[in-house]
């Protein structure tokens, strides 16, 4: 009997230990103010052990065009390859120009979990978040774990020219320090590329900025933010020495999910096309290969419309029920002003006057109303004013929450 007891009390302690394990190191308290190259917190155990034993593999880059670019993605992934022979190491591409985490939080469960990644590196510092960027990045995170907590989460950091002053400083800009903030909590390890290139830049050994090759220096960059070959090659270097370090951290188990940090974090998001909302008034179907406005920057337009309707008269709507908080629409803005109305429970009309902010291509961008009280919505868009001869595009309806039938 006193064998059996103490067997009892084993079990129940190794399972409570088992428990403790699992809120292993998060909450930490680095300082999100002071920029570091990297912050292991609780590592990446769960891709680490995986990548160790062998088998399939899959890492999941998700965020903007630096990530998009044949650059550090492909770069990282023959590292991993390369230090991993006896794993079958696989990317999943899941960088979309132009977008941040307040897009990605819409995208995530399409382009990101449905390809089953053991491990997302989310890059996002350089577009930021819209304005959302502690809802967007923490409903990123918890997205994640409440779909399966054992895939790894690692923040990437990219380097603008506008973050330059303040990495010479020391200290983040302030979406990394926002970004810090949720890593701490949630225990994710960060690596911050802009580090390295300051330090080079600071040395003298790096032209952060140049259109020709400098003797004897690294040219970072031709327009400031996307990196040249050179420089992608300085990120991968950067990602495979932290990897180095991050992998003895921590043994395979589910992460933990706490608390979350702030009241309406954008766990719960989705994209629904369009033409599967209520429409009004006469909208076209758009032809994804010939139409001359769609195909004018295809790739982002494809990946951000996803197909589209358009509308050449005002008065066209689109009306939608949803419970969360949040509510936008991808579109391609051009030519002169369109202005669309969104009026949400009957309140007061919000005025939206899409314009377009780069001269190459018309390209595809979206946009978010402000955030509203937690629960059920109702909104409707109305195209106000769509100058003579041209039309207005649109694509995804993004949701933060769930679509209501």
């Amino acid at each position: 009997m006193l064998y059996f007891r103490r067997a009892i009390l084993s079990t129940v302690l190794m399972s409570l230990m088992a428990v403790c394990a699992s809120f292993a190191g998060a909450p930490y308290n680095y300082d999100a103010t002071k920029a570091e190259e990297l912050r292991i917190r609780d590592g990446l155990p769960n891709v680490c052990a995986k990548l160790q034993a062998g088998g399939p593999v899959k890492i999941a880059y998700f965020g903007g065009s630096i990530t998009a670019a044949a650059g550090w993605r492909p770069k990282t992934l023959a590292w991993f390859q390369s230090q991993y022979p006896q794993a079958q190491v696989a990317e999943i591409n899941a960088a979309i120009s132009g977008t941040g985490s307040d897009y990605g939080a819409c995208r995530l469960k399409g382009d990101v979990l449905a390809m089953k990644p053991d491990l997302v590196f989310l890059e996002c510092r350089v577009n930021g978040g819209g304005g959302f960027e502690k809802q967007s990045v923490e409903g990123i995170v918890r997205h994640i774990w409440k779909h399966n907590p054992k895939i790894d989460i690692c923040f990437v950091y990219t380097i603008g020219e506008w973050m330059v002053n303040d990495l010479k400083l020391g200290k983040p800009p302030m979406f990394g320090q926002a970004m810090e903030t949720i890593a701490n909590a949630y225990g994710i390890p960060t690596i911050d590329l802009g580090v390295e290139i300051v330090k080079r830049l600071q040395e003298g050994s790096l032209i952060y900025k140049g259109s020709a090759p400098v003797p004897g220096k690294l040219v970072f960059s031709a327009d400031g933010v996307h990196p040249g070959d050179a420089g992608h090659e300085v990120y991968r270097d950067v990602i495979a020495r932290s990897m180095l370090k991050i992998k003895a951290t921590g043994s395979a188990q589910p992460h933990a999910l706490p608390s979350p940090l702030g009241s309406t974090p954008w766990e719960t998001a989705t994209l629904l096309p369009i033409a599967q909302a209520k429409l009004g008034g006469a909208w076209t179907p758009v032809d994804a290969d010939k139409d001359p406005i769609y195909t004018d920057d295809k790739g982002r337009t494809n990946d951000m419309l996803r197909g589209a309707m358009k509308c050449e008269k005002a008065g066209a709507s689109v009306t939608l029920r949803w419970n969360g908080t949040s509510i936008g629409m991808s579109d391609i803005p051009y030519g002169e002003p369109c202005v669309v109305e969104a009026v949400v429970d009957g309140g007061k009309p919000v005025t939206v006057t899409r314009t377009q902010t780069e001269a190459k291509h018309k390209y595809a961008r979206f946009w978010y109303l402000p955030e509203q009280a937690p629960g059920p919505h109702t909104v409707t868009f109305t195209v106000k004013s769509i100058p003579q001869g041209t039309w207005f595009y649109a694509g995804q309806v993004l949701v933060i929450g769930t679509v209501v039938p």
